[in-house]
């Protein structure tokens, strides 16, 4: 009898170690499970599957390192789960596997990195999906298309943000994908990884500084940029998205950091339908006005030169103060 107490107690510890290994320390290595994939160009593929609890890696090989690939797995169903916090809201399940979101190695698909708009799927280009491995591998860096495509996968505000025919909607579109990026993986607690030569946060620097680079210049207004997808001069060779993640993070910055942002997305959700352009932009100036639980619209007008409607404006003057607490602020009753 008294064996079996001690193999009990052994076999209890042993448990508690292996978990105290777990939460302080690298997570334990994976195995890849062999699988079918149909791929977005509708090609049955065969890869191997290395499970996170909310990201599937599908991989060409699967002589993978198997911590490598656990480090990838723990990081990016940390990104998911601040992509969920940050909106309030999970994509639509379209690509799976096991009830988690794919990111799938193929090769060819819609660019380097592709990423459903709204729903569940991710595929890389095997170069690309190479740079992610070996920055993790290498340097412990992450590239930033993988955390750029999951903000595709969450983006939910077409129909309140996105500009119409006439101006260029990537400019909101991909720039929240862009912005949000850097957050996730501030979130997940790493390292953003080099882009076109430079480190990653010489990156982050040269995104962050492009709205002082905009109002420096007075020739410079939405009009000019947003609209036509461009933003000011650079040595990174940015555009508009870039500049609109540049305004998001200078909200961001004086408006109570990242949980700034993830209001500003709750309040652009409640934003009727964009009819216009101009609907559009008012709506992201209320959102942020409401998030922030100040009028904000001397800045975007007078400051950041966007054409924000009189009733906009009406709108936001109505705007309460945030509370004391740190809770948003709301509208006036009307």
């Amino acid at each position: 009898m008294w064996r079996m107490w001690v193999g009990l107690l052994l076999c209890a510890l042993a448990c508690l170690l292996v978990g105290r290994t777990w939460a302080g320390g690298a997570p334990p290595p994976l195995k890849p499970v062999k699988m079918e994939y149909r791929s977005f160009e509708n090609e049955q593929l065969q890869r191997f599957a290395w499970l996170g609890r909310r990201v599937a890696l599908l991989t060409v090989r699967e002589d993978l390192d198997p911590a490598v690939m656990a480090k990838l797995c723990s990081t990016f169903d940390k990104v998911y789960e601040f992509y969920r916090e940050a909106t309030g809201r999970e994509p639509a399940k379209a690509k799976q596997y096991e009830d988690r979101v794919t990111v799938a190695e193929v090769e060819k698909t819609c660019g380097a990195g592709c990423g459903y708009l709204g729903a569940t799927g991710i595929e890389l280009m095997p170069g690309c999906f190479r740079e992610l491995y070996d920055g993790v591998a290498k340097h412990n860096e992450y590239d930033q298309a993988l955390p750029y495509e999951f903000g595709r996968n969450f983006w939910f505000y077409s129909p309140q943000l996105a500009y119409k025919k006439e101006a260029d909607a990537g400019s909101v579109i991909t720039g929240y994908a862009v912005f949000m990026r850097f957050p996730a993986l501030d979130a997940a607690g790493v390292k953003l990884g080099p882009f076109r030569n430079r480190s990653g946060d010489e990156f982050r620097r040269e995104v962050e500084r492009l709205v002082d680079l905009y109002v420096a210049d007075p020739a410079l207004t939405w009009e000019n940029t947003l609209k036509r997808g461009a933003a000011p001069p650079n040595p990174m060779d940015l555009n508009g998205t870039d500049l609109f993640a540049s305004f998001c993070f200078r909200l961001c910055r004086d408006h109570g950091g990242p949980k700034f942002a993830a209001r500003l997305w709750k309040e652009a959700a409640r934003r009727p339908e964009a009819k216009s352009t101009q609907d559009a932009i008012d709506n992201f100036v209320l959102a942020a006005s409401t998030a922030a639980g100040q009028d904000l619209g001397p800045l975007f007008v007078e400051t950041w030169r966007w054409p924000v409607s009189a009733s906009a404006r009406r709108e936001a003057a109505q705007v309460r103060p945030a509370q004391a607490d740190g809770s948003e602020g709301t509208r006036q009753a009307k």
